[in-house]
């Protein structure tokens, strides 16, 4: 399979791996998923914060995340494993561009990636478990996971009292790992009941589960629409469409274009793309330590207008341009892939 192209994660290892970090980098909080390889822009304005606590054993993995602002996420799950996903409250969050419903878990079997729009605020539980695993842990228990739908749809509904017990069951897992000595994590018995802990969860959650209406056509075009457009940015990072050229290039009119992208990413198409635009300019400013000027990033992503890129980068970050690439430089940051994927 081939790869996002974006960060890739701490190494996948076995044996017993927890972490609490905080980041203030949306970039730096995207690599430090382990096993996972992903690509996060920043889409809602203000300095970024972000939390992560998670627990890996090299079967499974389990971790919270909490992002202060609207983030639009490209995910690849490491090989092999099922995802499922569960938000702290319904916060609007679309994954692969449809909205999760009332008591709703996102999943991702065999497709091994997706897409997330997730709000500010984000608050996310995670869990990751091998899929030859979990097979044989329902068989083992006499339960049937419905693979049908895991394989197909983005989100499935549960039950109130299901989903309330699987996000319970998570966070006391994490609690368990956090408060563990070295002992118990060199115990592989330790490892072992916590890993069945979260197989126990999973297949609770994935044994019969709602599938949500098929998605109407309506929908997929929608999403199609914002598809072409990333795919036409991502071509020509330097050339800014106007909103009448998006829509003589798509042949479709400019109530539908807004429409599409409203329904897709809560924004207007003029602000979503500037957002894009702007987490290009700053990947280039953290890759591009010693080769990269500012006025050199911010014309590779079609910003002309020194001063106005200026004002809109440290609205959209919280910091000046010049700030983003006087820290790549102390640290010594490598790029990290191409920013214009």
């Amino acid at each position: 399979m081939s790869t996002i192209g974006a960060h890739d994660a701490p190494a996948w290892r076995a044996g017993w791996q927890h972490q609490s970090l905080l980041a203030h980098d949306v970039d730096e909080h995207a690599a430090r998923l382990s096993g996972w390889q992903q690509r996060y822009d920043q889409l809602t304005a203000g300095a970024f914060v972000g939390r992560l606590d998670q627990l890996s054993t090299g079967g499974a993995q389990v971790f919270r995340e909490r992002t202060s602002q609207a983030l639009r996420q490209r995910c690849e799950v490491w090989p092999g494993a099922v995802w499922c996903g569960i938000t702290a409250v319904q916060d609007g969050s679309r994954i692969d561009g449809r909205l999760v419903g009332e008591h709703g878990v996102m999943v991702c079997g065999q497709a091994a990636r997706f897409e997330l729009v997730s709000p500010a605020g984000h608050d996310i539980l995670g869990v990751v478990i091998d899929r030859a695993a979990l097979q044989r842990h329902a068989q083992a228990t006499g339960m049937a996971i419905a693979w049908p739908m895991v394989d197909r749809a983005p989100w499935l509904q549960v039950t109130g009292p299901q989903r309330r017990l699987a996000q319970a069951r998570l966070r006391a897992v994490l609690a368990l790992a956090g408060a563990a000595d070295d002992a118990h994590r060199q115990a592989a018995a330790a490892v072992g009941s916590l890993e069945e802990a979260l197989l126990d969860a999973v297949v609770d959650l994935l044994e019969r589960p709602a599938e949500p209406e098929a998605v109407r056509c309506n929908a997929t075009a929608r999403r199609h629409v914002v598809q072409q457009v990333h795919e036409w940015i991502a071509e020509n990072p330097a050339a800014v469409p106007s909103v009448p050229q998006l829509c003589a290039r798509l042949h479709i009119s400019r109530r539908t274009l807004q429409y599409a992208f409203e329904a897709e990413t809560a924004m207007s198409p003029k602000a979503y793309l500037r957002s894009i635009r702007l987490n290009g300019a700053r990947r280039a400013l953290r890759g591009g330590w010693g080769t990269t000027s500012v006025r050199e990033a911010a014309a590779a992503w079609g910003f002309w207008n020194l001063s106005q890129f200026a004002s809109d980068y440290r609205h959209q970050f919280g910091e000046r341009p010049s700030d983003t690439l006087l820290r790549a430089s102390a640290w010594g940051l490598q790029p990290a892939g191409d920013c214009r994927k």
